[in-house]
C-alpha cells in the first residue's frame, strides 16, 4: 500500500472476436525479456510496460518482472511487501474519462507462511479527493479481509454488493500514512473484499468504482490502476512465500467508434488511448499502433495468429495497440 509511479498497458495475446476470449487461465509459462530485482526498484520496459517491488525495509524479498506483463513475486522473510503491474495515469482525468477499466489475472500461490495480512487483485490511488483503493480478489493469509480494514474515523462497512457477477464487501476509511504525495498525508482508503477466493478472472474494475460512487465514495482524478501482490507480518519480518502471475493484464475496454476518423498524435498513454478509440475503423481492418499510440499501419487479417505474422514481418517482436472495429486491445508479438 506504498509508493509507485511507471506507466504500462499490459500485454494480451490474442486479436479477432474469438480470438479475444482466450483462455487466459490455462497459461502456465511467463514469456519474453525479464528483469530481477531484490531491493526497492519503479521501472518499465521499452514497450512501455512498467512494474515496481518495494518492501518496507528495503529487504524481505525479490521480484522478477516480463516484458509479456506476468510477474513473479518471492517474500523471504517481510514485514510489508509488495509487487505490482499494470496502468499509471498521473493524470487530471477522472475514470469517467478515461474509459472502461478491466484486468485479467491468473495467480498460483507457493509455500506461504508468516502472512498476518494480505492483498491480492487489483489497487490504485486517485488525487482530489487523495484516496488509496483495493479490489481484493484473493489472500495469501487464511481468511479474507474483514472489518479490520476499515480505520479512521470515517470507518465504514457498507455492506455486501452483487459487483460483476460476484459478491464483495464494501468498506471506508482514512490513514494518516505513506502516499504517492509524500508521508505523513492523510487520505481515504475504500476497498471491495469479495466473499469467495480466486485464481483467475477478469476483474471489472470501472464497476467497482460506480458502486464506491453510489455510496458516497467520491474518487477523484486517476493516478493508477495495478494488479497488485502484497503481504505483511505484524509481528515482524516474516512473510515468505510465493505469488506468481504468469497472466496479468490492465486495460481499458474498447468503445463504439464515433464519426471521428483523426488519427492520435499524443504520446501520452492515455491520450493515445482516446484518440485510437475515436477512429472509425471497418471491421474486418486492423489499424496498429506503438505501445504510445503512434499510428504504424492496417492490416488485413483472418485471425489473430496471421495479423502477428503481418506485424512481426513488417515491425518486428514487441507490444502494439490494435484497434478492430470497437474494440482497442494490446497485443505482444514473438
Amino acid at each position: 500500500m506504498r509508493k509507485i509511479l511507471y506507466f504500462g498497458l499490459i500485454a494480451a495475446c490474442s486479436l479477432t472476436a474469438n480470438a479475444f476470449a482466450q483462455d487466459f487461465c490455462q497459461t502456465a509459462t511467463h514469456s519474453g525479456e525479464s528483469v530481477e530485482y531484490s531491493t526497492n526498484k519503479v521501472g518499465s520496459f521499452d514497450n512501455g510496460i512498467g512494474y515496481e517491488l518495494w518492501n518496507e525495509g528495503g529487504n524481505g524479498g525479490s521480484a522478477t518482472f516480463y516484458d509479456d506483463g506476468s510477474f513473479n513475486c518471492k517474500m523471504t522473510g517481510a514485514k510489508d511487501y509488495l509487487c505490482r503491474a499494470g496502468l499509471s495515469f498521473n493524470s487530471d482525468k477522472t475514470h469517467e474519462e478515461i474509459g472502461h477499466m478491466k484486468a485479467d489475472f491468473k495467480l498460483v500461490k507457493g509455500n506461504l507462511s508468516g502472512i498476518d495480512y494480505s492483498y491480492i487483485g487489483i489497487y490504485g490511488w486517485t488525487r482530489e479527493p487523495l484516496v488509496e483503493w483495493y479490489i481484493v480478489d484473493n489472500t495469501g493469509s487464511q481468511y479474507m479481509p474483514g472489518d479490520w480494514v476499515a480505520q479512521g474515523s470515517s470507518a465504514k462497512n457498507h455492506g455486501v454488493f452483487e459487483i460483476d457477477g460476484a459478491q464483495y464487501t464494501v468498506y471506508e476509511g482514512d490513514r494518516t500514512s505513506y502516499s504517492i504525495d509524500g508521508d505523513n498525508k492523510y487520505f481515504k482508503q475504500y476497498f471491495s473484499v469479495r466473499k469467495s477466493k480466486r485464481d483467475c478472472g477478469t476483474i471489472d474494475i470501472t464497476a467497482h468504482f460506480k458502486k464506491w460512487e453510489e455510496l458516497g465514495m467520491k474518487m477523484g482524478k486517476m493516478h493508477e490502476a495495478k494488479i497488485l501482490g502484497e503481504a505483511g507480518s505484524t509481528s515482524g519480518a516474516n512473510a515468505k512465500g510465493e505469488y506468481d502471475f504468469p497472466y496479468a493484464k490492465v486495460y481499458i475496454e474498447g468503445a463504439e467508434p464515433s464519426s471521428s476518423s483523426a488519427e492520435p498524435e499524443s504520446s501520452s498513454s492515455t491520450e493515445a488511448i482516446k484518440g485510437i478509440r475515436s477512429m472509425t475503423v471497418g471491421t474486418n481492418t486492423s489499424y496498429v499502433f506503438d505501445a504510445q499510440g503512434k499510428y504504424l499501419g492496417s492490416f488485413e487479417a483472418a485471425d489473430a495468429e496471421s495479423l502477428n505474422a503481418a506485424i512481426k514481418a513488417k515491425y518486428n517482436s514487441g507490444v502494439y495497440m490494435v484497434k478492430q472495429g470497437g474494440a482497442v486491445r494490446s497485443i505482444s508479438v514473438k
